[in-house]
């Protein structure tokens, strides 16, 4: 008889309701980090208030941002589906309660918009062509952005003119990428933030981690205040409720930069660091998790964990473009050679940089880098004229292909050999 815990539910919509649930929290986060990378035009955060996230301007003014979310088995969003609408909808409603308090409303998506033809199904085009002409005065009755405009200000009982108010100020995002791959973007994002670079992976995983739990908690109905005033007399016990909750959806500058500081100081140890649930493929491509896995181990800066990913791809490049000029054969034959070169100056660098005890992976990154731009202006011909960062890309792939290790061998899901 077949257990329950031996077959996997594929019926069972709850995973893909939290993974929805946590894009959402990521996007937050991600707005978040600008508070500390873009305060010109980020000074406050609040989820779940009105819309799924208002981000407030140093001039007092909001964006209103709308997220949906769909795999990428389905089709693109059209601009005649619920979703669009009700989303469309309620920015109109907004404008109109908040008169001159909305910059822009967004609308954001993993997936992406319909725009195969000039329809009324093609959103992009409609606003693009709102916002071009300043409205829909002068156009036909059967005009398709007249018949658009015109028909979802019945609906929601506000003149045609209104919605195309705000229509004109509405701008989408097509992400185009799997619900489950935006961790790898709030990393990147937090990469972003002064001296960040510098810290080790595994300490930016963690704290990436943690601003995607305050994004989370800040779209829950958490009170954030004094527990005193929930119980002073003479107090108007629900306006005390609706401030602490409002206050618990505020996300600032300030709560951000805490977590930063507090992880800096406070990160665990490179030796107990659970790999496996700190990196999994949520948060970097898949087909680098490993790799991910074991710069963590080696303490290898965040910068340059990135460059590393970065440069994987641009070596994948140059394999195909070899393929292109030389064929498949001789494609894969100067592939191999690069990586059986990168795998020897890499031996020695680990060498020389584990003498002085672990964590090595930092020091061995830097001592690499050298050799390989040694190695680049002695030997430019038997390396086909790659580039250092051709080499540092071929370091990648060897590291996802466990040929090359940061720090001593251990077990991808965190047990020590």
């Amino acid at each position: 008889m077949t257990s329950p815990d031996a077959m996997l539910d594929k019926s069972d919509p709850g995973d893909d309701i939290a993974a929805r649930y946590d894009y959402q929290h990521c996007y937050a986060a991600i707005n978040a980090i600008r508070l500390i990378t873009d305060e010109e035009n980020a000074v406050e955060l609040i989820c779940e208030n009105y819309e799924d996230l208002l981000i407030k301007t140093p001039i007092g003014k909001f964006v209103g941002t709308q997220i949906k979310t769909r795999v990428h088995t389905m089709p693109p969003f059209k601009a005649g589906e619920g979703p669009v609408r009700n989303a469309l909808g309620k920015f109109c409603k907004l404008d109109g309660r908040f008169p001159g308090l909305f910059v822009t409303f967004d609308l954001t998506t993993n997936h992406s918009f319909w725009s195969e033809q000039e329809t009324r199904s093609n959103l992009p085009w409609l606003l693009k062509t709102i916002q071009n002409r300043d409205g829909i005065k002068g156009l036909r009755a059967n005009n398709p952005l007249r018949e658009f405009v015109e028909d979802l200000a019945g609906e929601l009982g506000l003149k045609p003119a209104e919605v195309a108010s705000t229509l004109q100020k509405t701008t989408l995002r097509g992400h185009s990428q799997e619900v489950g791959h935006i961790r790898n973007a709030v990393l990147s994002a937090l990469s972003e933030c002064p001296g960040m670079k510098q810290v080790p992976l595994g300490a930016v995983i963690e704290i990436a981690g943690a601003i995607v739990d305050l994004a989370r908690n800040a779209s829950m109905k958490t009170l954030r205040g004094s527990i005193v005033d929930l119980y002073a007399p003479g107090t108007d016990l629900g306006q005390v409720v609706d401030d602490q909750l409002l206050a618990g959806k505020r996300i600032l500058k300030a709560d951000v930069q805490a977590l930063i500081d507090k992880f800096q100081m406070n990160s665990t140890p490179y030796q107990d660091l659970d790999l496996a649930k700190l990196i999994t493929p949520s948060d970097v491509p898949f087909d680098l998790v490993l790799a991910m896995r074991k710069l963590a181990r080696g303490q290898v800066e965040a910068g340059r964990a990135t460059n590393i990913e970065d440069r994987i791809r641009s070596f994948e490049f140059l394999f195909v473009e070899w393929t292109r000029k030389h064929g498949v054969e001789e494609a894969t034959r100067r592939y191999s050679n690069i990586l059986a070169a990168v795998q020897h100056e890499a031996a020695e660098a680990q060498a020389n940089a584990q003498q002085d005890g672990e964590p090595f992976g930092s020091a061995m990154y830097k001592i690499l880098g050298e050799r390989l731009q040694v190695r680049v202006r002695n030997d430019a011909d038997q390396l086909y004229n790659c580039r250092p960062e051709h080499l540092i890309g071929a370091a990648g792939v060897l590291t996802q292909q466990c040929k090359i290790w940061w720090s001593s061998k251990f077990d991808v899901n965190g047990e020590a050999q």
